[in-house]
């Protein structure tokens, strides 16, 4: 009779509670911060030092990698709600306003949709969503309620133009409805002339997903003070970009 008996080491129970606290604490920071956040804003956060950040990570980057399935889900989760509605302009608008709504409460979720230079790649991420996205537009266009030249990529400037406006207003959280129904406004088939321009293609969409580098970074050398954020997309005349504390 064969008594050896093989060591296995399970993951403690108090190393899966720590780990998952750690997540959640990186998930609340980088939905406040966007991944301008540090590990060090992660640890203080969670109401730990930043060797355990890094006893459980090996970077913020494996922090992002851990959270970016859950938010490209979420993503999708809206794409398939508005699916289920049978009204294809009502479908659509119902699609910008679930993910609008998403990311303006997750800066997080708002950059890895978008893309930045601390987010995953995003080429084969980006062919998903349009994928999923697709059958919104099919169904509008065969309704004839979008102007002519509308197309699915055109979700990526949208998104990018509302991504403005989020967090312009703190007095009015709600302020980017209004420019999202004034895009929608645009978007609609009534008495539109064609568009002057052609859309994105889909290799163009998958790329600037991938590449949108212009997210406001912030880095804090170890020991010296924050260097000033280097670039953003928009910026308020007057107003000046400033790193997290």
């Amino acid at each position: 009779m064969n008594t050896e008996v093989k060591s296995v080491h399970p993951k403690r129970a108090d190393a899966v509670l720590n780990h998952d606290r750690l997540v959640q604490a990186a998930r609340e920071v980088f939905a406040e911060q966007g991944f301008s956040a540090t590990v060090h804003d992660i640890a203080e956060h969670a109401g730990v030092g930043v060797g355990t950040i890094y006893r459980n990570f090996a970077s913020k980057q494996q922090i992002i990698q851990t959270l970016y399935e859950e938010a490209i889900e979420k993503v999708l989760a809206g794409i398939h709600e508005a699916l289920e509605i049978a009204d294809p302009w009502k479908a659509l608008v119902t699609f910008f306003e679930v993910t609008a709504s998403s990311q303006a409460l997750d800066q997080g979720l708002t950059a890895m949709f978008l893309g930045s230079e601390s987010s995953p790649p995003l080429d084969q991420t980006a062919a998903g969503i349009l994928d999923a996205v697709s059958p919104l537009f099919d169904r509008a266009r065969a309704a004839g309620v979008v102007r002519e030249g509308v197309g699915v990529t055109d979700i990526l400037p949208i998104f990018a133009m509302l991504d403005a406006v989020y967090h312009l207003s703190e007095e009015n959280p709600s302020l980017w409805r209004r420019y999202l129904a004034i895009l929608l406004d645009g978007l609609s088939a009534h008495d539109r002339p064609p568009l002057p321009v052609l859309a994105l293609d889909t290799t163009a969409f998958a790329r600037r997903s991938a590449d949108r580098t212009s997210q406001m970074v912030c880095t804090r050398p170890p020991g010296g003070p924050q260097r000033q954020a280097q670039e953003r997309p928009f910026r308020l005349p007057g107003a000046t970009a400033t790193c997290p504390r």
